[in-house]
């Protein structure tokens, strides 16, 4: 996933302190500097509810790399097989046609089965939903903008990668959530590797105050199979699960800028409340689908 010299370029986790809780959305941006290829300011973090079993990850005597992080990355679906539900703050850059969109912060519920998802943006566009569930609604998802949109075309029927259901998004809903994430880490860290490809792990690596083992893969020389050039997965430490993610396109030069593709982090996570058909119904009170 440019020269020799471009691989050798390492970002060091960002040093900015935890966002308390209470702040505004502008409080909550990342810094500027993610764009360099450090990522942004960390999140507060609180896990509720029941958590999945906390299976042990102790290296393997002389375990290469990549076969350690194919395990730790089996370990987390494991984990997530315990997982019925959970909700979050979700954070998300994306870089799309070159430009790195403003950041959006969505409220998310998240169901495994079946697969549901509702989402409520605070930024931008507050009060903005949606709910996918598959296998019903014709496989649509069900959304409603806010303001003069909202009234004049009120609860809208989208096909997830139509252009009006992915506007600012790099991916559809059915690919969001901590599931499907793990699956494409699977995928393509199961794919041949070239030998000039490194992972490395870190230790204890915070976000918020959270501690979280980093893996990050770097893959020096472009190939049709690989997206991105450095990816940074933190899993962490006590749940077991990925809490944020981000992803970097190849440098111009050897030794220039990495520049931020893909940005997310899943924020006060808190698994297993027990979540009901109700949160994803748009017929539910406390949502806005269908009326003024």
């Amino acid at each position: 996933m440019a020269g020799a010299a471009a691989a050798a370029v390492r970002e060091r986790p960002g040093g900015e302190e935890p966002v308390a809780r209470g702040r505004t959305a502008a409080t909550l941006a990342p810094a500027a500097a993610a764009d360099a290829g450090r990522p942004g300011r960390h999140l507060v973090l609180k896990p509720s509810g029941t958590a999945p079993p906390r299976a042990e990850s102790a290296d393997a005597p002389g375990e290469p790399p990549r076969a350690r992080a194919l395990r730790i990355i089996a370990e987390c679906q494991a984990r997530y097989r315990a997982v019925r539900d959970y909700t979050c703050t979700f954070f998300k850059r994306e870089r799309i046609d070159g430009r790195l969109v403003p950041e959006q912060i969505l409220a998310m519920k998240v169901r495994t089965q079946p697969r549901s998802i509702y989402v409520k943006f605070r930024q931008p566009s507050p009060g903005r939903e949606a709910i996918y569930i598959a296998g019903q609604n014709g496989g649509k998802v069900l959304a409603h903008d806010v303001g003069l949109n909202k009234l004049l075309a009120g609860t809208l029927w989208l096909e997830p990668t139509c252009g009006r259901a992915m506007q600012d998004c790099r991916h559809p809903i059915t690919e969001a959530g901590i599931g499907p994430l793990l699956e494409t880490l699977k995928t393509r860290w199961s794919r041949p590797w070239d030998p000039a490809e490194s992972v490395v792990f870190r230790a204890d690596q915070p976000v918020g105050p959270r501690l979280c083992t980093l893996i990050e893969t770097t893959h020096p020389r472009p190939r049709p199979d690989l997206m991105f050039y450095r990816v940074r997965v933190f899993i962490d430490n006590q749940l077991g699960l990925p809490i944020r993610f981000e992803a970097y396109d190849w440098p111009q030069a050897a030794g220039s800028e990495t520049k931020l593709v893909e940005e997310y982090t899943y924020a006060d996570l808190r698994l297993n409340v027990g979540l009901e058909d109700r949160d994803f119904d748009v017929s539910n009170a406390e949502y806005a689908f269908g009326r003024f």
